[in-house]
């Protein structure tokens, strides 16, 4: 099930990315930004981040429970897309998944989502990075569609403004 509706999102946001993720983007996305966020670096040479959107969620919000909620502390997903020097849509997009709200970014969770037409190798690295490494709660993994949604809505609309 989260595989039929991850490939749902991806195929949204790839009408919204045109770069292909290469496999020295993927690390970058996957590992290479934590540690640059922990040293206090600078953006890698060429290469730039934007906050897309984020997605907050909480046991309760205006007094009516959650999907997929029943006791779960509140957290967030903040997506950023990785963009090259020059070009306006991202190449690699990262989901930040912070078990508190109030979390330092770096503390997160850092899950690649890269273009879906990159190379068979760099996305059969972040299926298995997916599955194997990232260990949501079912409530969590509830959420995290969700916020794919608001970040598949979002791709759209901006897309559309173009």
């Amino acid at each position: 099930m989260k595989y039929t509706i991850l490939s749902i999102v991806l195929f949204f946001v790839s009408d919204s990315i045109y770069s292909q993720t290469t496999e020295e983007e993927y690390l970058y996305v996957t590992y290479g930004y934590k540690e640059q966020l922990l040293k206090g670096l600078d953006d890698k040479k060429g290469y730039h981040w934007e906050i897309l959107t984020e997605y907050k969620f909480r046991e309760k919000s205006s007094g009516l429970p959650l999907i997929g909620s029943k006791g779960l502390p509140p957290g967030k997903f903040e997506f950023e897309g990785l963009h090259r020097s020059g070009e306006d849509a991202p190449c690699a997009i990262v989901a930040i998944y912070k078990e508190k709200e109030n979390m330092e970014k770096w503390d997160g969770l850092f899950i690649p989502i890269p273009h879906p037409e990159s190379d068979t190798e760099v996305l059969d690295r972040g299926k298995k990075y997916y599955t194997k490494d990232v260990k949501f709660k079912s409530e969590v993994q509830t959420q995290y569609i969700l916020a794919l949604q608001k970040l598949a809505m979002y791709l759209a609309a901006e897309a559309a403004k173009e």
